[in-house]
C-alpha cells in the first residue's frame, strides 16, 4: 500500500502539467496510457541535445532533419501506435484542470472561450485523417520516415539556392516565378483588398511557382524521385479526400468566427486551386507523366 501511495504521489508530481482529468483520460487508453508522459519526458530530456545539434548544424537540410527527428517524428509515431490519444487529448483540452495557467500566470479566460467554440468533431476527424494518411508502410517503406524526409527536402532547396547552384532542386531555377510570388505577397493592402481577392491572387502566383518547380519536363523526374514516394501518394489521397475537405471547410468557418466578426469569406476558388496542386498527376499532366507513372507503380504494388 505504501509503495502504491508513493507511486501515485510521484505520478501526480510528474503530471502537474496535465491535471487530474487529463490523467484520467490518458489512463483509459489501456496499453497506451503511458505514451503522453513518455512524449513529455522525451521532449524534456532530449530538448537540450536537439537544440545544440540545431545550433551547430551546417545546412538547412540538416536543421530540418533535426526538427523532424526530435519534434515531429516522436509524436507521429506515438499517434500511429495510439490513435486514441487524439480523443484523449481533445477531451483533456476541453476539460483542462492542470496548473499551467496558475504556474505561468496566463489568463485562462481566452483559452476557455476558444475551447467552447471549437468544432471538436471536425478537428478530431481531421487529426484522425492525418494519422491514417501518415502511418504504416507502403512499398516496404516506413511512412513516418518517408514523410519526414519529404519535409526535409525543403532544406536542400535552400542550401542549393544559397550556394548559388542553378539545379533542379534550387530556387534559382524559379527566379522569375519566385520574384513575382514575393512581390505579390508584399503588395497586398489589407485596408482595400478583401480576404477573397488576396487569397485568389496569392494562389495564382503560388500555383505558377509550383508548376515550374514540380512540372518542368527537364526536372520533373528528379524532383519527383526526391520526395514523391508511395507513402506521400497515400498521404495526399487520404488527407485530401472528400470527407476531409468537408471537415476542413467546417473547421475554417468555425475558426473564422472565433477571431473575426465579419462574414466568413468564400475561398472556394483559392482552396480548389491549392487542392488541384496536390493532385500531382493532374496538375502536371500537360507537361509530364512522371507522377502518373509513380501512381501506377504504387497501385501495382498495392501501395
Amino acid at each position: 500500500k505504501q509503495w502504491y501511495q508513493r507511486r501515485v504521489a510521484i505520478t501526480a508530481g510528474e503530471n502537474w502539467l496535465f491535471g487530474c482529468k487529463c490523467v484520467k483520460e490518458f489512463r483509459a487508453l489501456g496499453d497506451c496510457k503511458a505514451k503522453p508522459c513518455q512524449l513529455f519526458r522525451h521532449y524534456r530530456e532530449s530538448g537540450p541535445a536537439a537544440l545544440n545539434s540545431f545550433l551547430n548544424s551546417e545546412s538547412y537540410e540538416e536543421r530540418y532533419q533535426i526538427i523532424m527527428k526530435y519534434v515531429f517524428d516522436p509524436i507521429s509515431r506515438a499517434l500511429c501506435e495510439c490513435p486514441g490519444m487524439i480523443g484523449a487529448s481533445t477531451n483533456c483540452a476541453r476539460n483542462y484542470d492542470g496548473t499551467l495557467f496558475t504556474f505561468t500566470r496566463m489568463d485562462r479566460a481566452q483559452f476557455d472561450s476558444v475551447v467552447e467554440e471549437i468544432d471538436w468533431k471536425a478537428l478530431k476527424t481531421i487529426l484522425h485523417g492525418w494519422v491514417k494518411g501518415g502511418c504504416g508502410e507502403k512499398n516496404g517503406k516506413d511512412c513516418v520516415a518517408e514523410l519526414s524526409d519529404m519535409f526535409s527536402i525543403s532544406g536542400r532547396w535552400l542550401d542549393n539556392t544559397f550556394r548559388g547552384e542553378d539545379s533542379c532542386q534550387s530556387l534559382i531555377r524559379l527566379e522569375e516565378e519566385f520574384t513575382v510570388y514575393m512581390e505579390t505577397a508584399f503588395s497586398f493592402n489589407m485596408t482595400t483588398d478583401t480576404v477573397k481577392s488576396v487569397a485568389n491572387k496569392f494562389m495564382d502566383v503560388y500555383s505558377d511557382m509550383q508548376r515550374k518547380s514540380l512540372c518542368d519536363p527537364s526536372c520533373a523526374a528528379e524532383v519527383m524521385d526526391s520526395f514523391y514516394s508511395c507513402c506521400v501518394k497515400h498521404s495526399l489521397e487520404v488527407t485530401l479526400s472528400k470527407p476531409m475537405r468537408k471537415n476542413y471547410q467546417k473547421l475554417f468557418r468555425n475558426m473564422w468566427g472565433l477571431f473575426s466578426e465579419e462574414k466568413v469569406p468564400n475561398l472556394n476558388s483559392a482552396v480548389n486551386k491549392y487542392l488541384a496542386m496536390m493532385d500531382l498527376d493532374g496538375f502536371c499532366k500537360d507537361q509530364t507523366n512522371v507522377y502518373g507513372e509513380r501512381n501506377e507503380e504504387c497501385e501495382s504494388l498495392g501501395a
